[in-house]
Formats: structure tokens, sequence, C-alpha cells
């Protein structure tokens, strides 16, 4: 009787552990599938405008789509967040004109609204994490008080970082992917002045066969054309497409294009030459990054494969030693 009492006991805690496990690992997955679709968050103008005539009575919202319970939950954590975002971040002019040129490097617009946005990403993502780790500290330490609040604004100082850090990785990225890229990218503007093309003709060209092959430097490029097509002087727009990508070598590049069309040198030869440079640049660094591996294997050669190794080759010789002092 005692045997079937403790097998029925055995059974329950396995099942209540199984499904304890089971709600821990879809939780887990919702809160980051909500971190996630906050660090993307966008703001849709169009559906925003239609809200506000519904609310206004001159809209009878037939043509908003249907939102569903996930975005309304976005919704609802960027409406917090944006007055603590507005009292933490934006008061300072500084930080704000560093998220303007991060934004910048990183390919994304860098209006004023996407600036406010960001801001209100990382006040978001804070007050997200802030509340999961205090309902934690709640639960370690019974109740008190101490540990939900030191829970809260340790999860909010950690959680309103990682906006910050996803933006800085997307600009050093693309910052990475340019300097790759810069030196076929010339090659090709070399041909097409060769051609007979004039320098605005290339560029548009060049951002048009570029796009998927580079799609960075097609941006930066399109961007420029624009802005000459717009009536901006070709040294001033050089000149932003040079402080826009955030890369020594395309700032160096706009200024040798704009100094070569003032002298009224050969733009392919300048080009041409500035190629070879960068290749030679690309090379050179593919050789640091080599050289550079050895010493970056060691660290993992003696975190994770000398212990392993050891225990394997050592582990039995020690387990036989202390049965030998134990039978003696």
């Amino acid at each position: 009787m005692a045997e079937a009492n403790l097998q029925i006991i055995d059974t329950t805690h396995l099942m209540l552990l199984i499904g304890g496990g089971i709600v821990v690992i879809f939780a887990t997955f919702g809160i980051l599938a909500v971190i996630i679709s906050l660090l993307n968050y966008e703001e849709n103008p169009v559906k925003q405008r239609l809200y506000q005539l519904k609310d206004g009575g001159t809209f009878d919202g037939s043509s908003i789509e249907k939102s569903t319970p996930f975005d309304d939950l976005q919704d609802v954590l960027m409406r917090a967040a944006r007055p603590i975002s507005q009292n933490l971040y934006a008061q300072n002019d500084k930080y704000k004109k560093q998220v303007k040129t991060l934004l910048t490097e990183a390919g994304l617009q860098d209006t004023e609204d996407k600036v406010m946005t960001f801001l209100a990403q990382r006040a978001a993502v804070g007050l997200m994490i802030g509340t999961i780790l205090a309902v934690v500290g709640m639960i370690l330490g019974s109740g008190n008080l101490l540990w939900m609040v030191s829970g809260a604004l340790g999860g909010f100082m950690v959680g309103s970082l990682l906006p910050q850090f996803g933006l800085r990785n997307a600009a050093t990225k693309r910052k990475v992917e340019i300097r790759f890229k810069l030196a076929d990218t010339l090659d090709l503007m070399v041909v097409c002045v060769e051609a007979g093309l004039g320098l605005d003709s290339t560029i548009h060209r060049v951002a048009e066969e570029t796009e998927k092959m580079a799609p960075e430097i097609s941006y930066e490029f399109k961007r420029l054309n624009k802005e000459l097509n717009a009536g901006i002087s070709r040294i001033e727009a050089f000149q932003n497409m040079g402080q826009r990508s955030g890369v020594d070598e395309v700032r160096s590049l706009c200024a040798m294009i704009v100094q070569s069309d003032k002298m009224g040198t050969s733009v392919a030869d300048t080009l041409r030459v500035y190629a070879d440079d960068l290749r030679t640049k690309r090379r050179q660094r593919a050789e640091e990054l080599a050289s550079k591996a050895s010493i970056k294997m060691t660290f993992p050669l003696v975190l994770f494969i000398f212990p392993p190794l050891f225990i394997v080759l050592m582990g039995p010789v020690v387990i036989k030693a202390v049965l030998q002092f134990m039978v003696k």
C-alpha cells in the first residue's frame, strides 16, 4: 500500500515538474518575442492618423487593419515608455545627437520622430525586463521590498542598454560591409567613367548595379544622387555622404572626388589608385586578423577544452588512487 502511495506521489510530482517546465519555456519564449519585437518596433503613421480620425468622430474606422493582441501589447508598452524616455533621455541634447548619428550610420532614418521612438524603445525594454526581475526578486525574497526594488532597478538599467548595444552593433556591421565592398564598387565606377558617363550618371548607374551586391553602398549612392537632383552642390552632397557613412575610407573618397573635380584631373585615375590602395588595406587587415586568430583561440582552449581533457585523462587515476587509500 505504501509503495502504491509513493508511486502516485512520484507521478504527481513528475507531472507538476513537466508542466512547470513547459510553462517556463513558453513564458521565456514569449518574453523574448516581446523584447525582440520592441527592439524592431516601427510606428505606422498612416495607422496612427486613422486612429486619430476615428477618435475625432470623422472616420468610421472601416479601413483600419485589425491589430493582434501582440501589437496591442507593443503599443501599450511604447505609450507607457514615452513619458519615461522624455524625462530620462530626451532632455540631453548631446545624447540625442549621438543617437541620431548612430541611426544614420546604421542606415536608418535619423528624423526627430525616429530618435524619440528609439528612446521609447529603450524605456519600454527596460520596463519589460525590470518588471520581470521585480517579480523574480519578490518571489526569491519572499515578498521583501528591497529585493523587488533592486530587481526592478537592475532590470530597467540592463534592459535599457539592450537597444543601445543593438544599434551600435548594427552601425558597426554596416561600416564593416562598406569597407569590405568599397574597392569593388570603385572598380565599377572606373568602368562607367571610362565608358564615357559623367560623374552624376556614374553614381546613378553604380547605385543600381550594386543594389544586391552592396546594398549599403547602393543606399548611400542613391541618397547622394537624390541630393544632387534636388539642387545641392556636388561638394556639399559628397561631404554629407562622408559624414553619413561614418567610414574614414568613404570620407577620403569623397574628399578625393571633390578635389579631383575642382582641379579638373581625371576622376577615373583617382578612383583606380584609391581602389588599389583599399585592396592593399583590406589584405593587410585580413593578415592582421589571421595573426590574431591563434591568440584568440587560447582562451577557449584553456577554458573549455583543457579541463575536460584533464578530467578524462586524470579522472580514472584519481578515482583508483582514492579507492586504494580508502581500502588501506
